[in-house]
């Protein structure tokens, strides 16, 4: 009786619908569909797998259904993508012309809503077209949608990892990762996507915002080109291999040497334990209740400052990764690498070491690969593990010297800085960027208003939303215009990172204080001058952040939203896009009901 009033319930809250594809693209424009990074794997389809499915509705094959759960987001009814995200991706894709089918594009006048965005100069139509005909077949084709209502999260979990577990299109690693809401694998999570570069600012993203940090296998405006991702780009792993999440296998075998006390062996099983898949299990309750003594945020930090570490070196060497450790082909470097991660993971955190001779430490790690003799297999004993970590810190030991000051979690942003530039593609309202405080004329003087508007913008991301963090990153110019000006005023070339121009703002400092230490207790003063409150200032002064990135000093402002909104000469701001926008009178209501939700 029980299972049948369940049964019942369920049904209640699940519906079966169909919606064309124009009907579907439809929703797309609007804003109606919405990721969960929490659960949903990377958007890795290749192109050739996106024309394949095209070509299953063009020829009018069947295709899975798609699972929506509909919910609602700022009082707009909206769905959030359970299963179906890279065939919703292979449809809206196609249609706004980022790939062809044999050679052709969809003609964009074939529906109304393409039409209107192509009237609006917001779609450029690309060439040669595809007969109006088939594109008209398309835009008529019937995908089937199983659509749930729900108001509670758990379930959304419950009904992902079902689907799944036993599907055999998700690898065993997405498998383990599906509706996992663990603090262990939160954690996992967050680092593979700062090493991939595929971060986000928030879990909950638009759809339309997934392909600038979408994984593809060629080089298009957008998105991540797998060839430059760490793992492949370092021949760690095979394109392959991370699409099926090697990366995140790799990270939380790593995890599993921080967080535990024993060293743990490396095996499928007890990774199935460290996410959870028997309930109850020792080793999950283990790695949990560490992680909640050690904090994830540090240990994330630990990790990234490790990782910073070895990506310097391979910078300094001119290597990448396997050229500089392998002296023999290896199908694998899997175990190598965590080898040398976790030698360099006891000295610099365990130890509280810092590297001393970079010459000579390259010069160690050359073909360093013939002093290991790491077993193979599907288990990795932690016998064997320990003794080839031992042997390498051996050899690397004389390079390294202890530091005078603690510091247990990070000396670099190198990484961070990264993460921060890409989550700035999904979230716009949160960052912004600015290419110094000068003008960019002959007189190069200080700009008074461009250093109000740094203030007033950091009050007004802060007013997006309580706990939200706004930033505000000085040195990066907006367009390759400015960095020509910048270059023909200072001679100061830019540093590329994903289209961002990062020129920096030490020749500033020098013209306006002399050198970097000056002009950064000339800005805190500057600052106590702002016309805020007590509080934001020193909350501003004391988060700022001068960090060197590839030899360019970048200044890097951050707010983060209180308990109560904050004001700029006693009026309210909120940043929608990239305008700063003051709060009419009448939406202060609105505001102050945002920040007394929490």
């Amino acid at each position: 009786m029980i299972k049948q009033i369940q049964s019942s319930a369920v049904q209640k809250e699940l519906s079966i619908r169909s919606e064309t594809v124009q009907r579907i693209y439809n929703f797309y424009i609007n804003n109606l569909f919405y990721v969960n990074r929490r659960y949903q794997r990377k958007l890795v389809w290749t192109i050739e797998e996106k024309r394949a499915f095209i070509d299953s509705i063009l020829k009018g094959f069947p295709v899975p259904i798609i699972l929506l759960a509909q919910t609602e987001k700022n009082k707009i009814s909206v769905f959030e993508i359970i299963d179906g995200m890279q065939r919703l991706n292979a449809v809206t894709a196609f249609i706004e012309g980022e790939f062809d089918i044999e050679d052709k594009y969809f003609d964009l006048e074939t529906m109304v809503e393409s039409k209107s965005l192509l009237d609006q100069e917001k779609l450029t139509q690309k060439t040669p077209i595809l007969n109006r005909h088939y594109c008209e077949i398309i835009g008529s084709y019937v995908l089937p949608l199983s659509v749930y209502s729900f108001d509670d999260n758990e379930k959304v979990d419950e009904i992902f990892r079902r689907i799944n577990s036993n599907g055999k299109h998700l690898s065993r690693q997405e498998l383990r990762s599906a509706g996992s809401t663990s603090k262990f694998a939160d954690l996992v999570r967050k680092i593979a996507n700062e090493i991939r570069t595929d971060t986000s600012a928030s879990d909950i993203l638009l759809l339309n915002n997934m392909k600038q940090i979408s994984i593809t296998n060629k080089q298009l405006e957008y998105g991540i080109n797998v060839d430059d991702i760490f793992w492949v780009k370092n021949r760690i792993l095979t394109k392959e291999m991370l699409r099926e999440s090697k990366d995140e296998e790799i990270i939380a075998d790593v995890l599993a040497y921080m967080l535990l006390q024993d060293i743990p062996l490396s095996n499928s099983t007890r990774l199935d334990d460290y996410y959870g898949f028997r309930e109850d299990n020792e080793h999950q309750k283990e790695i949990e209740s560490s992680l909640t003594i050690k904090q994830p945020e540090l240990i994330q930090k630990q990790f990234i400052k490790v990782y910073d570490q070895i990506r310097q070196i391979l910078v300094v060497s001119q290597k990448n990764f396997r050229e500089l450790i392998c002296d023999r082909n290896l199908t694998s470097m899997v175990r190598q690498f965590q080898v040398i991660f976790l030698s360099f993971y006891d000295l610099l955190i365990k130890k509280n070491q810092e590297i001393s001779n970079y010459d000579k430490l390259i010069s160690e790690l050359n073909s360093i690969t013939k002093e290991m003799t790491i077993t193979t297999g599907k288990t990795w004993a932690f016998q064997n593990k320990q003794r080839n970590i031992n042997k390498i810190k051996g050899i690397i030991q004389d390079c390294f010297k202890q530091k005078d000051t603690i510091d247990p979690a990070i000396d670099s942003w190198l990484t961070e800085f990264e993460t921060l530039l890409t989550q700035s593609t999904t979230e716009q309202s949160l960052y912004d960027f600015k290419q110094g405080f000068t003008e960019l004329n002959e007189g190069k003087q200080f700009n008074q208003d461009n250093f109000d508007k740094i203030i007033k913008t950091l009050t007004a991301m802060a007013n997006h939303s309580p706990n939200a963090t706004g930033y505000v990153c000085v040195g990066i110019a907006d367009n390759d215009k400015t960095a020509k000006k910048i270059y023909d005023l200072y001679n100061v070339d830019f540093v590329e990172y994903k289209n961002f121009k990062i020129t920096g703002i030490t020749h500033e400092a020098e013209r306006l204080q002399g050198n970097l230490d000056n002009f950064y207790r000339w800005i805190i003063q500057l600052i106590k001058l702002q016309p805020i409150n007590q509080t934001t200032k020193d909350t501003i002064g004391r988060e700022i952040k001068v960090i060197n990135y590839k030899n360019k000093s970048v200044i890097i402002f951050s707010l983060k939203g209180g308990k109560e909104p904050t004001s700029y000469n006693d009026k309210f701001y909120q940043r929608i896009g990239s305008n700063v926008n003051e709060i009419k009178v009448s939406e202060y209501v609105e505001l102050f009901r945002r920040f007394s939700k929490e």
